[in-house]
């Protein structure tokens, strides 16, 4: 480990430490939050490799360019049934999606019909819009001129796709465990310089949002929920008028995430490739994730005046939108052989094919939509 990373870590943790004696306890939600996103020292804020081979996980994205060309096909489908779209991507990662797609787009037609006004990317990672812009600066200019960070949805109306992958899991969430037929809220302390779990009982406002799932639980059942879900979702969508909302990431629906032997909940840990289910070590260099409640994302999208048209499995979207024809066996063998390779990645249950959910929201939108041709909004 190098120094600098040392300091940070230290940074983060004195940081935390701080508030858990300040506020008597930190919400896990709280220390989730900090440890991913403190400013100058949080897992995405600071200089760490986090995508890629060299980093600690990989995404579709990263595989290669498949994945980016196949939903720039559903994007079209949108952009050419709207006014001046404009695309908005939370947490863009390492700025590859936006790149592909936006070279995918105007491959598609050269007259520039399926490309988006702006490509707006919400990054609240100062070092992840770092790598994306290097990213960008490599698109001809008549591509890169359209992209723009943002630190905050915009505030104007506008008509377009809002897209994220693998973002929702990195929500923070709340752990809460099922007690002698009341719900508890974890809280963490400190003993000995050691963080250790207490349970108290939740403010109002959060026990309305996880009574409003109507769980039944065996007692001692331990899980997550995303707090505050339906305001992020407003906050987000509240400026589309018209147009496609698309999340991709991993989880289920609601029956089958509170499965009753789902009992230790979902939250995961990243580091190098490996997986742990430790969120205290290491604090400040490993991913915290936690499984996506879907049922709860197509709640907060209703409440949120969109239409939920499609839930499916990755596979399904991509097999849909056609992302077969996207590997030519001519040319070099080599490169065929890698793309096969990103496709089986992608498109197998094994791998990501299954594991790997879409749910799709509309506003003011009726046109059939490839990637949903086959639906499984049953399973929310």
């Amino acid at each position: 480990m190098s120094d600098s990373l040392k300091q940070t870590q230290q940074t983060l943790w004195h940081q935390i430490t701080q508030a858990i004696e300040q506020n008597n306890g930190l919400p896990f939600a709280d220390f989730m939050r900090m440890a991913l996103y403190q400013p100058g020292c949080g897992y995405y804020s600071a200089g760490l490799k986090k995508f890629g081979r060299a980093g600690d996980f990989i995404t579709a994205v990263e595989l290669g360019s498949l994945f980016a060309q196949s939903l720039a096909r559903q994007f079209a489908e949108v952009m050419e049934q709207l006014q001046q779209p404009v695309i908005l991507e939370l947490g863009a990662g390492s700025g590859r999606f936006c790149a592909d797609v936006l070279t995918a787009l105007d491959a598609m037609d050269k007259s520039g019909r399926y490309l988006p006004e702006r490509y707006y990317i919400l990054e609240v990672s100062a070092d992840l819009k770092q790598q994306q812009q290097q990213h960008i600066d490599h698109l001809p200019e008549q591509l890169s001129r359209r992209v723009e960070w943002l630190d905050t949805p915009p505030k104007q109306t506008f008509n377009g796709v809002i897209f994220a992958n693998e973002v929702l899991d990195a929500l923070s969430v709340e752990v809460f465990q099922f007690k002698d037929n009341v719900y508890q809220r974890l809280i963490l302390d400190l003993k000995q310089d050691e963080l250790v779990e207490q349970w108290h009982d939740f403010p109002e406002d959060l026990l309305a949002q996880i009574k409003a799932k109507d769980l039944t639980l065996p007692d001692g059942y331990r899980s997550e929920f995303i707090p505050h879900l339906n305001d992020w979702m407003a906050e987000i969508t509240q400026h589309l008028n018209k147009g496609l909302v698309l999340f991709v990431d991993y989880g289920y629906g609601r029956d089958v995430y509170y499965h009753p032997e789902r009992n230790t909940g979902t939250l995961v840990c990243h580091q190098r490739h490996q997986a742990n289910f430790n969120p205290y070590h290491d604090v400040g260099a490993q991913d915290i994730t936690a499984f996506v409640d879907f049922t709860s994302v197509a709640e907060a999208l209703k409440a949120a005046d969109c239409e939920v048209v499609g839930f499916n499995h990755q596979m399904d979207l991509l097999m849909g939108l056609g992302i077969e024809s996207l590997l030519s066996n001519e040319g070099d063998y080599s490169d065929y052989y890698a793309r096969a390779t990103e496709l089986k990645q992608l498109m197998m249950p094994s791998e990501m094919g299954e594991k790997f959910k879409c749910i799709a929201a509309v506003k003011k939108l009726d046109i059939p939509l490839s990637g949903f041709a086959t639906n499984r909004l049953y399973d929310l």
